[in-house]
């Protein structure tokens, strides 16, 4: 008789970085690009990440209820598998403050914050795949070391263009808008911080 096979848990981790990958790089195409008319789709196209990465999250607490023998504590894959659900959220909550503060164009700033969240994603998504090997693998915490990095990164930006919108002559509307704007691209790459976090927080437990 075959064994059953186990669960791959670090699979579908994987899995869910790549969600927040292709969302980051939609946000990315649509910041490069953006007309007002098109954002129905883009909006689309981001929902179904977003809901692919939660149809993960579930399948995971799922399996986790029935699973005797986990690779890690219960407690870490729960943490692991909602932040990573949580920076697919976030980048999609981007993309809704589009349509919910009516942008009409995208300044140079945004643009550049966006490539930020674009690398935090990335950098997420090289760690979750060293990640399956973390209790003999050096490289796993280089890329923890690297999603920290970029979050610097990202707040230093998110000082600057806060600071500028209060520094220069604006219509107070954009003010309102772009503060809030900048402040969910800032929560994209916290999101992507919080999993590294939680990353080396079972590695340092397990070493």
């Amino acid at each position: 008789m075959f064994k059953k096979k186990k669960y791959n848990y670090f699979q579908t981790f994987q899995l869910m970085t790549d969600c927040a990958h292709q969302a980051a790089l939609e946000l990315m195409r649509e910041l490069k690009e953006y007309q007002p008319e098109n954002l129905n789709a883009h909006l689309q196209t981001m929902h179904r990440y977003e809901k692919e990465a939660d149809v993960r999250r579930h399948e995971i607490m799922k399996v986790l209820a029935k699973d005797g023998r986990p690779p890690m504590d219960r407690e870490d894959i729960v943490a692991l598998s909602n932040a990573l659900d949580d920076v697919v959220d976030m980048v999609e909550d981007i993309s809704i403050g589009f349509y919910i503060y009516n942008v009409q164009e995208i300044p140079v700033d945004a643009l550049a914050y966006g490539k930020v969240v674009l690398k935090c994603c990335d950098a997420v998504q090289d760690m979750m795949l060293e990640f399956e090997k973390f209790t003999h693998n050096d490289n796993v915490m280089q890329s923890v070391k690297l999603v920290n990095r970029l979050e610097s990164e990202g707040d230093v930006l998110f000082a600057k263009t806060t600071r500028d919108l209060f520094s220069q002559p604006m219509d107070a509307v954009d003010v309102i808008r772009w503060k809030s704007m900048f402040g969910r691209l800032e929560k994209a790459c916290d999101a992507c911080e919080e999993v590294s976090h939680l990353v080396e927080s079972v590695v340092l437990k397990h070493s």
